[in-house]
């Protein structure tokens, strides 16, 4: 219960430590497990932005067709970003990345039976609920296991499951798309599935979480549904937490949406071409996660998002304006590698604004509400593309990302190398 949880901060001195400074094969395990579970489900996410080119051929529909069903599966998706930390919050980490994992493998497999762009959009909808829980319990997760010391650097790490599972997505694409059409990457996405297993048999619980929860159990209470309780006593977090996650996600959604399109067709490298300039791409990326999380470990948030992002602003509306292969290869590359290396340190940063009673509603609501506003990225840059170009769209993009910027110098309060709180009304550690 959210107004008893001050009265058991005042029991917090004599609890043992939970975290460390150096990794454990419990905390490696956690970390690894949750990659894999973001790998997939970005996998998942992938198929429709590598299969747009493919789908407007075959079913003669407009860009900004696409564009609406990411937009509105994004919104269906918030039922999962909500709900999922906050019975995590309840019931704990574990069992609801289990569901979530399970969720998706069993839901992206039926969406491969697909006849019409409008059963497309109820079964991409409906599988976005385990997904966009996925992630933000995945996050809570890995910044309670993980070493103090490393922490962003884990929550780099993490996000890097992203560039793989997209480099998995382009590279199946290649392989077998030529060969069984687009349908048979979406049955390929029930493999995740057997990650399941791995969570079951390898992974316990956070133990922050289950000191949290012996606490209060202690204390006579129990946590209830209360999804206002991080809005009442930690109200300032959310709104930064929200900004930060729309600021991200506006940009990233937008950029990865349409990139196979902008590529492909404005750019007329052709759909193999375009495949393959994004294998590469997100490989980069993968370095990009963990040297922007190491970075931050070692300097500290404020300065080095802002070195990632705010330049990579300015390449994306460079971008645009190339029209040869290899000038459109680097710099996209280049503004590739900035965008993804500092998501996962900078997206991470709002699972640490709050104790871990209320984790993951406060993380869920800022999830919540950032993906809520920025779920209209798609569609906004698929009307633009349809009216003008996907390039004209481009320097919306960043200025969304630009303002990350100023958002790390000046507003958000540094949390790197601090020991995390567990219950409301506890102090921050200096």
């Amino acid at each position: 219960m959210a107004a008893s949880l001050p009265v058991t901060a005042q029991a917090v001195e004599t609890q043992p430590a939970v975290a460390s400074d150096r990794w454990t094969g419990y905390s490696a395990l956690v970390l690894f497990t949750c990659i894999m579970a973001w790998a997939f489900d970005v996998f998942e996410m992938t198929i429709l932005q590598l299969a747009t080119p493919l789908l407007i051929q075959e079913w003669q529909i407009a860009p900004a067709t696409i564009g609406n069903i990411t937009t509105v599966a994004r919104w269906v998706g918030l039922i999962g970003a909500l709900s999922f930390p906050v019975l995590a919050d309840l019931y704990g980490r574990r069992p609801m990345l289990i569901t979530s994992v399970l969720g998706y493998s069993l839901l992206t497999g039926l969406t491969g039976f697909a006849q019409n762009w409008q059963q497309l959009l109820v079964a991409t909808s409906v599988t976005r609920i385990p997904l966009s829980g996925e992630i933000p319990v995945g996050q809570v997760m890995v910044a309670e296991t993980a070493p103090t010391k490393w922490r962003a650097t884990a929550l780099g790490g993490l996000v890097g499951g992203y560039p793989f599972g997209y480099m998995l997505a382009s590279l199946a694409a290649l392989a077998i798309v030529p060969l069984g059409g687009w349908r048979s990457l979406y049955f390929l996405g029930i493999v995740p599935g057997l990650l399941v297993f791995l969570v079951r048999l390898g992974i316990k619980e956070s133990p922050r979480f289950e000191r949290v929860s012996t606490e209060t159990f202690r204390e006579g209470m129990r946590q209830q549904f209360d999804l206002l309780a991080p809005a009442r006593s930690h109200g300032r977090e959310v709104v930064i937490g929200t900004l930060l996650v729309f600021f991200y996600l506006f940009t990233w959604v937008g950029w990865s949406a349409w990139m196979p399109q902008f590529l492909a067709n404005e750019k007329h490298l052709g759909f193999q071409t375009a495949a393959t300039y994004l294998s590469i791409w997100m490989f980069a990326a993968i370095f990009a996660y963990w040297l922007c999380g190491y970075l931050c470990d070692r300097f500290g948030r404020r300065y080095v998002i802002p070195a990632f992002v705010m330049p990579a602003a300015v390449l994306l509306v460079v971008l645009g304006g190339q029209t040869d292969a290899t000038s459109l290869f680097i710099i996209g590359g280049i503004a590739n590698f900035l965008i993804t290396g500092s998501f996962g340190a900078g997206m991470g940063y709002a699972a640490e604004l709050f104790p871990t009673a209320i984790r993951g509603r406060g993380y869920g609501s800022a999830f919540f509400f950032g993906n809520l506003l920025s779920a209209t990225s798609p569609a906004i840059v698929g009307y633009i593309a349809t009216a003008q170009s996907i390039a004209a769209a481009l320097p919306l993009l960043a200025l969304s990302f630009f303002l990350l910027g100023p958002m790390f110098l000046f507003v958000a309060r540094e949390t790197t190398g601090k020991e995390l709180t567990d219950f409301v009304g506890q102090e921050q550690p200096a």
